[in-house]
């Protein structure tokens, strides 16, 4: 394979990817939105197979358990 991926011969099996909303935030700025649609149209919209609403929660830096949610996405790759 080159650079740009997989040859089109090549057949595409299926992939995932998790994308959690406190890991978009950069200086403040929520950033979850553009950073699902960002991978949205790298992978292609018609590669999506299936997004999946996700809840977990994390401990912040002073040890509070803090209730987040992101995305599960499974596409073919």
């Amino acid at each position: 394979t080159d650079a740009k991926g997989p040859p089109k011969d090549e057949k595409k099996c299926l992939r995932t990817r998790t994308i959690r909303r406190n890991q978009c935030m950069e200086v403040g700025h929520d950033l979850f939105d553009e950073k699902v649609t960002e991978f949205i149209q790298k992978v292609g919209e018609d590669n999506i197979q299936s997004i999946t609403p996700v809840s977990y929660g994390y401990i912040d830096t002073i040890g509070h358990l803090m209730p987040d949610y992101g995305v599960l996405i499974i596409y073919k790759g």
